[in-house]
């Protein structure tokens, strides 16, 4: 392989590890600092400037470095097609899918109630708890794709050595 055609691969391969590794920083944020004081210190009074401003930023983010993730998983996919890291991409085709699906088919609801505004305290917190759960699905989810994209640089290494 020339080393231009080398050099994109470790930036295409380098740009997936980066989306990895900012959707698990968002996600270990979420889950250990934010999440534990939302039921306590948000009410319907606090709660919107807590979390929409900072999902709809999210939101933007997201809308463009997804897409072009999933350009670099397929890369990554053609590229591996043959060796024994295949399994790599094709774990990220669930991995980088699943969190998307979650995101709209029950948090984008969620979200769109927190926007419309919630007055009643019972239901705020009824919604956080469910925010609260599908963002701990993602988070796992997307904790198992940054191991498995560890992996996959140190398997590339090790390779690289022998």
């Amino acid at each position: 392989m020339n080393k231009t055609k080398n050099t994109f691969l470790d930036i295409n391969n380098a740009y997936i590890f980066f989306c990895a590794s900012v959707y698990l920083g968002m996600f270990w944020s979420l889950h250990f600092f934010w999440f534990p004081n939302y039921p306590k210190t948000l009410n319907v009074g606090n709660y919107y400037d807590a979390i929409i401003p900072q999902t709809n930023q999210a939101t933007k983010f997201f809308f463009i470095t997804i897409p072009i993730m999933a350009l670099a998983i397929l890369i990554m996919l053609i590229t591996e097609w043959r060796s024994k890291l295949i399994w790599v991409p094709l774990a990220w085709i669930p991995g980088l899918t699943a969190p998307v699906i979650i995101q709209q088919k029950f948090i984008e609801d969620i979200n769109n109630q927190f926007k419309a505004g919630v007055t009643d305290p019972v239901i705020l917190q009824k919604l956080l708890k469910d925010w609260m759960f599908w963002n701990d699905v993602r988070w796992i989810i997307l904790t198992v794709m940054w191991l498995i994209t560890m992996y996959f640089f140190i398997a590339k290494t090790r390779r690289h050595e022998e």
